[in-house]
């Protein structure tokens, strides 16, 4: 029991501080000079504070189902590689359609990856590195 509790309070820790970092990243990286319209990039920035709030939330729930049918570092890395494929899809599908309709641009290009999309691999980088050291390294191994 006491294993869940600390798996539970790292789910809460991990939930909150990728969070906190994501949305930073978030801010931080808006404060990047944006090129052309100006409500582009606040949609960018949008769809990137959006992403954090989501995968703040749904980070965690994944992880901990996964977590409760196999409790070892290897299914935490599947969790953490399921979570980045939606947003990687997504910026590749963006980018692919930028490029070929408007052209090569990339700068802006940059800059909509920093506010969209690296925010949200941050956020579940976080949680990742936050549920590591309580997970145990293989399954046959006890934690403490």
């Amino acid at each position: 029991m006491r294993s869940v509790g600390k798996h539970l309070l790292a789910l809460l820790a991990a939930a909150a501080l990728s969070f906190l970092a994501g949305f930073a990243f978030v801010h931080v990286a808006g404060r990047l000079p944006c090129n052309g319209e100006r409500l582009a990039c606040n949609i960018d920035e949008a769809v990137g504070a959006y992403g954090v709030m989501i995968w703040a939330i749904l980070g965690p729930c994944i992880i901990g189902v996964v977590l409760a049918v196999a409790r070892n570092r290897t299914a935490l890395l599947g969790a953490t590689v399921l979570l980045l494929v939606p947003p990687l899809a997504f910026l590749l599908v963006t980018q692919y359609e930028h490029t070929v309709y408007i052209g090569f641009e990339p700068q802006r290009q940059l800059r909509t990856f920093l506010v969209s999309v690296a925010p949200v691999i941050i956020t579940v980088l976080v949680q990742y590195l936050i549920m590591r050291p309580t997970v145990p390294r293989s399954a046959g191994a006890i934690s403490a």
